[in-house]
């Protein structure tokens, strides 16, 4: 699996919450308006059901989902503390995934431009703190799951 660590000079940096949103998705797109980034975001970006509905999933430990799923609906891409929480809506967009609903809840973050062009996973994150990067490291050496 490739990781890719971009750094971006000033005059692309990411300066406020409607550069990430432009740039990072946490939400399921209409089906009805992009038919093929919806089936991309369905095949590609969705996590696993786990928790009370599949406590058998790889990602739970000791009855946590290990990647913090599902995420809280929240409209705002920046917490109080100033971390990517991104933006995940209650819109009332899901998906069926072996039998159970998934909402934005369950949406990894992605760049719409490289899962058109990949037609792969590829979870973006956004680093805009110096111990943002202790994560990035950790992810980056932890192995296959």
């Amino acid at each position: 699996m490739p990781i890719f660590l971009l750094w971006l000079d000033f005059e692309n940096k990411l300066r406020n919450v409607n550069d990430i949103d432009k740039i990072i998705s946490t939400e399921l797109p209409s089906s009805k308006l992009y038919p093929k980034l919806s089936n991309a975001v369905w095949m590609y970006m969705m996590h696993d059901p786990c928790g009370v509905v599949n406590m058998k999933s790889p990602c739970m430990k000791d009855r946590k989902c290990s990647k913090y799923f599902l995420k809280k609906f929240t409209s705002s891409t920046i917490d109080e503390d100033g971390y990517p929480c991104y933006r995940h809506q209650d819109d009332g967009m899901f998906v069926n995934k072996n039998e159970i609903k998934l909402e934005n809840k369950s949406v990894v973050p992605y760049s719409l431009t490289l899962i058109m062009r990949c037609q792969a996973h590829g979870n973006i994150e956004y680093c805009n703190k110096s111990n943002s990067i202790k994560y990035l490291f950790i992810y980056v050496n932890k192995g296959p799951d």
